[in-house]
């Protein structure tokens, strides 16, 4: 472990390479985990910013590392793992200057001649049909051993996953249905390049099939969507691929993150993409710029999408860039409302100033929540987590103190029949002062008070991006 050295920015150690924890530990809590919390937290995010001779120029080109939290009996058991991807392998071989990513280019031109970015498998954890998939927007599914964290290979959920096709990291799983929904971008090239939205369903069982595709006019970065009881719901923000530049990209003068940048000018669809299978339907509105939705609805002939807005795609593109020295700000949460005569209408939701990482109550994905979960942040001190409740407009606050920082908000219900907001919030949280990474556990009803338990890890992990929780004890067992 280097040593403590003082800076500005407290979360700057946070992107000091963490090590895995390949064997199973039990974690050191203080206070007092409730007996009815049972199950398994599933997390994935960048763990491993330079390696090898690569060093990455944006977080989203560190190595996905798999957690995982066992709570059992008041106990928490841990155990890491990176996800054994082709550029985890060169960088463990010393080759990583040959691996290039979505912002940090491979050293030398000729490397990044006609290379595209390397898949980090570094951005969701989810759980279906049981499998445990380590998602990335750059890549396909890994499949993830869910007891020893062991990375099974790739998955084209044997062999239904379209190859021309990616797999965004943020499917929605249908607490009803046990079906999961998820999309790619496909790029079939001809003389020209037609880009579309592939659409998928994936039955309990596992099996995969194509429910529609999205032609676009444009190539697009589209990173999320949600899923209401008869629609699957797509806000198409004009960030969109310059051809050009991507070009440039492509013979290694520039990198493929840059190609892309938000074009207002173009206007936004929302297209509403029937469940079962029709035809899908398209609505025009102003633009608005976002990355996470956190639920979507429909009420009455209207369908509602909560998303956390952003003024600027520079926060994205320049300002983390700069992780190392400091997060910037994020954005603020809106309430959007789609017509049943296509009008669109726009709210702002509550005084948050900069939250990200939206979360609700997953029983009700696809249909109408009270409650919605945020991390807030304010770079250069601390963090906190926030509780928004869409009946009354009132905010409550977790306040952590200087130099804590908690990732996405986890909500775990005290049983499969407990009412919205009766249950925990699992939250990861970075503490700069004693330079490790804590599992904090809230109650979700009273967030405003001190946690209810804090188990410690022995290192330091980044505390995001992505996570799921089951409620299945996961057994341990030796790495392999």
């Amino acid at each position: 472990m280097s040593p403590v050295t003082e800076t500005r920015n407290p979360l700057a150690r946070a992107f000091e390479p963490a090590v895995e924890c390949p064997e199973e530990v039990e974690l050191a809590v203080t206070g007092t985990i409730p007996h009815e919390l049972r199950g398994t937290l599933y997390r994935n995010g960048p763990a491993r910013f330079e390696a090898g001779g690569f060093r990455a120029e944006h977080p989203f080109d560190g190595d996905g590392l798999v957690t995982k939290f066992v709570i059992d009996a008041g106990t928490v058991r841990f155990r890491s793992r990176y996800v054994r991807t082709p550029k985890f392998r060169a960088e463990e071989r010393n080759r990583g200057g040959g691996v290039r990513g979505l912002y940090s280019q491979a050293a030398g031109l000729r490397a990044n001649l006609g290379r595209p970015p390397a898949d980090n498998a570094n951005t969701h954890a989810v759980v279906h049909a049981d499998r445990l998939l380590a998602l990335s927007d750059v890549g396909r599914p890994w499949e993830i051993d869910p007891v020893d964290l062991s990375t099974e290979g790739p998955c084209d959920f044997d062999g239904t996953l379209s190859r021309l096709s990616r797999f965004s990291p943020h499917p929605k799983i249908d607490p009803v249905t046990g079906e999961l929904f998820n999309f790619g971008l496909d790029l079939a090239v001809g003389r020209t390049i037609s880009p579309s939205l592939r659409c998928y369903r994936v039955d309990p069982a596992g099996r995969a099939r194509t429910l529609g595709v999205i032609a676009l006019d444009d190539v697009i970065v589209q990173h999320d969507f949600a899923i209401t009881e008869h629609f699957l719901v797509f806000a198409l923000a004009p960030i969109t691929v310059d051809p050009v530049r991507a070009g440039l990209a492509m013979l290694g003068r520039g990198t493929h993150g840059d190609a892309a940048a938000y074009r207002p000018e173009r206007g936004m669809r929302i297209v509403l993409v029937p469940r079962d299978g029709g035809r899908h339907r398209i609505i025009e509105c102003e633009p608005f710029l976002y990355v996470h939705i956190d639920n979507a609805y429909e009420d009455g002939d209207d369908v509602v999408l909560d998303v956390v807005r952003h003024d600027s795609l520079e926060f994205l593109t320049g300002a983390l860039k700069k992780f190392r020295d400091g997060l910037p700000a994020v954005g603020r949460p809106v309430r959007v409302r789609i017509t049943r005569t296509g009008r669109v209408e726009r709210e702002e939701l509550g005084e948050f100033t900069s939250v990200e990482f939206p979360m609700h109550d997953e029983r009700r994905t696809g249909r109408a929540h009270r409650f919605s979960y945020f991390a807030a942040y304010h770079p250069e001190s601390a963090g906190a987590i926030v509780k928004f409740d869409h009946h009354t407009g009132g905010e409550h606050r977790h306040e952590f103190t200087a130099g804590e920082f908690p990732g996405e908000p986890v909500f775990v219900p005290r049983s499969a029949t407990a009412a919205e907001d009766d249950g925990w919030i699992l939250a990861l949280t970075y503490l700069a002062a004693e330079h490790r990474t804590a599992l904090i556990i809230l109650d979700a009803k009273d967030i405003e008070r001190a946690p209810l338990a804090i188990a410690r890890l022995h290192g330091h992990v980044f505390p995001g991006f992505h996570g799921s929780f089951t409620d299945r004890v996961a057994p341990g067992g030796a790495a392999r």
